[in-house]
């Protein structure tokens, strides 16, 4: 089953991912000097990769409700888990001092694994979803293999913990949505339910065709 809004979400986030990575390529090569360590540039790949993951959490209400298909998170587990060591592999051997071990690719697929295994017991997320709102934004409790792993550079970190939490909210606010007239009723743009179904073939070719480009393009300059 495909929600057409949930569709048109991850088609809006694949658009910002791509946006970024071209501001940020032509900042690696030295064509724009702009912060990407704070302000808009430092918050915007947040958004995005909160965006994915929140989509994520609707989406396991699709799949694994009212019971988990082990079936389908045994492919989507081998499907996720082959691009991302594709993905680790990939920069470790391009950019060795700054390689992703624990991106937003490998967050998902650890997030997809939790996440099926307590939508079906919403008052446990519930619990999660809040536990880790208060450990981490309010009282700023960090997990201590967090705060050691943090400190290695890299080009994309995002730990389970604490973003979790986003998967966790998307799984506890589906069935709201669900009963949303607007949103049932949605019929999706058709380049946002391209965008939407091809995301994970999209992050994985995205960023070499565009770094090529922009490695040729510095050449030119």
């Amino acid at each position: 089953m495909r929600a057409g809004y949930l569709d048109s979400l991850r088609g809006i986030a694949v658009i910002w991912m791509v946006i970024f990575h071209t501001c940020y390529d032509l900042h690696m090569f030295r064509l724009i000097d702009w912060s990407f360590s704070s302000g808009f540039w430092y918050a915007f790949p947040r958004v995005i990769a909160f965006t994915f993951l929140f989509c994520v959490g609707i989406a396991l209400n699709f799949t694994h409700r009212p019971k988990v298909n082990f079936k389908e998170l045994k492919k989507r587990t081998f499907k996720l888990g082959g691009a991302a060591l594709v993905i680790s592999l990939g920069t470790y051997f391009i950019f060795p001092q700054s390689w992703i071990y624990f991106g937003t690719l490998h967050c998902i697929l650890l997030g997809s694994i939790l996440g099926a295994l307590v939508v079906n017991h919403r008052k446990i997320a519930g619990i999660l979803l809040v536990s880790i709102l208060v450990l981490q934004y309010g009282l700023n409790y960090d997990i201590k293999w967090v705060s050691t792993i943090i400190q290695k550079n890299s080009l994309d970190f995002i730990p389970i913990y604490p973003w979790f939490w986003a998967i966790l909210l998307g799984i506890l606010v589906q069935p709201f949505l669900s009963k949303t007239k607007t949103l049932t009723n949605f019929n999706s743009p058709f380049v946002l339910t391209f965008l939407g179904k091809h995301s994970l073939k999209i992050y994985l070719i995205h960023q070499p065709i565009l770094y090529g480009a922009i490695w040729a393009l510095s050449s030119i300059v």
